[in-house]
């Protein structure tokens, strides 16, 4: 059969082939029926098996398919098949796929089938980690044992079939799958017994045991990088991005700090050791900044719930009188139009007129309630913005209150910074420091204005990064405001 396709002439699919492809329930007779009262988005199952097909294409309108067989053609590569977003079963067997690719888009796959292709390398299904269950690769080209390792994060992986792959004639080939893929149930057609998979994690130990601990070191990287972003985006939600590593960030961007920090030597950092207390009231003050704007937050969220709480509400109010009303006109209708065969024409014109009329009296009604859910959310908006910018003025009181410590905190280390440093050009000019003295800082402590300008230089850096910050968080809180009024109107 397969040799008998490949001897004429490649196909495409079209709407007449994509109808009887549609998999449907029922009798024989009554199946083609079935077929053409179905509308293709709505089709869930297609089978183009054996049709010859040289190219994946004109499946634009089957949005709903979750089944798809497209095995025993001639296709070359995987295409045109980004928008079956709800597929979850995909036959591709006995073709001439090359590569696994265009897969990207089909997350709820959990049941693929390459089988009797032309594939060198398992890729491209890193979409489908955490679905795929049923993975079939036999009869490929498949030449690498270690390119199995692609497979090991897929833990939903259940069944895999890799038989008349090159790989399998490796005398290490089934003890390396099991012992490297988790969760395994079926390999190459055979049920995989716990017994087997001991004894292969034993022979493969030492690798195991290494590969293991790397995995949970990444593990752990991974969480502690979810945690971090889930903070962050807390933060960010309370407008404090910025605030809690400020400190670090304003040493790190500092020119004059790698500089000072080296005075009288690396190991005796006498000039800036005030920035160890610096940074432990730095930190209280931010941990203080911290519960009170997350509960601030909680107000925003609050307030916000509230007010689409109640617009619902209103909303909902209006439409049931709408809905009331319309019902009640339709009753009078239906009730009008069953009486006019009985009456004289003269008596049907007076009940159509004034059909008519309510009908007139009903739009003028539920033009009413349009205007009155205009003012409804209007006024509604405005109480909005005006308790919700009673929470942000507090907020940007909160802000200032912050950096007005950290300001703080920042002149009295320079004023203490400041002070040290004239007593070391005082100790240096006797000559009692010579013992501790580095090269490196002996050539600045030689010249005194050369330091004085370093450390001022060093707290105008910091205050630039503090007002710079206090800046971008007060005007973000009015930006937020405006921005969310204006997603409200």
């Amino acid at each position: 059969m397969t040799a008998a396709i490949e001897n004429t002439e490649p196909d495409v699919i079209s709407d007449d082939m994509s109808l009887m492809a549609i998999q449907v329930e029922g009798i024989a007779e009554g199946l083609e029926e079935k077929r053409r009262q179905m509308d293709f988005k709505e089709v869930e199952s297609l089978s183009y098996s054996f049709k010859n097909l040289s190219r994946i294409a004109y499946l634009a309108p089957f949005q709903a398919l979750t089944k798809l067989q497209l095995d025993n053609n001639v296709i070359s590569k995987i295409e045109n098949l980004e928008h079956l977003v709800n597929l979850t079963w995909l036959d591709l067997s006995f073709n001439k796929i090359t590569k696994m690719e265009g897969l990207d888009k089909l997350t709820k796959l959990t049941d693929l089938s390459l089988y009797n292709n032309e594939i060198t390398t398992i890729e491209g299904l890193d979409s489908i980690m955490g679905t795929l269950c049923v993975l079939s690769l036999g009869n490929n080209k498949i030449a690498d044992l270690l390119g199995l390792m692609y497979l090991r994060p897929f833990r939903e992986l259940r069944l895999i079939n890799l038989a008349g792959n090159d790989i399998c004639k490796d005398p290490e080939y089934r003890s390396y799958v099991l012992s490297h893929l988790k969760n395994l149930k079926y390999l190459d057609y055979r049920l995989v017994q716990q017994e087997a998979v001991l004894q292969a994690r034993e022979q493969n130990q030492d690798e195991m045991i290494e590969l293991e601990e790397k995995e949970e070191l990444e593990e752990a990287a991974m969480k502690s990088d979810a945690e971090q972003r889930t903070k962050d985006a807390l933060l960010d939600a309370a407008n404090m991005s910025g605030v809690e590593d400020l400190f670090e960030r304003m040493l790190s961007k500092d020119p004059e700090y790698q500089k000072l920090k080296s005075i009288p030597n690396k190991d005796k950092p006498d000039l800036v050791e005030g920035l160890e207390v610096f940074r432990d009231k730095f930190n209280a003050f931010v941990e203080e900044f911290k519960v009170v704007m997350l509960t601030q937050l909680e107000r925003k969220t609050g307030e916000r719930a509230e007010w689409q709480r109640v617009l619902d509400g209103a909303l909902a109010a209006k439409d049931g009188e709408a809905q009331s009303l319309i019902t009640n006109f339709d009753k009078e209708r239906k009730k009008t139009f069953r009486s006019l065969p009985d009456l004289e024409p003269t008596d049907a014109e007076a009940k159509l007129r004034a059909l008519h009329q309510r009908n007139d009296e009903l739009y003028e009604r539920l033009m009413e309630f349009e205007m009155q859910i205009v003012d409804i959310v209007s006024d509604l908006v405005g109480e909005f913005d005006r308790n919700y910018s009673e929470i942000v003025d507090g907020n940007r009181a909160h802000i200032s209150n912050f950096f007005t410590q950290v300001r703080e905190l920042e002149d009295r280390y320079y004023e203490g910074i400041t002070a040290t440093a004239m007593s070391m050009l005082e100790k240096f000019g006797t000559g009692d420091m010579e013992d501790v003295v580095s090269e490196d800082s002996r050539t600045i402590l030689q010249d005194k204005d050369t330091l004085m300008n370093a450390i001022q230089a060093h707290h105008d850096s910091h205050t630039t990064m503090i007002d710079g910050l206090e800046d971008k968080l007060g005007t973000g809180e009015r930006r937020r405001l405006d921005d969310m009024i204006d997603g409200l109107e």
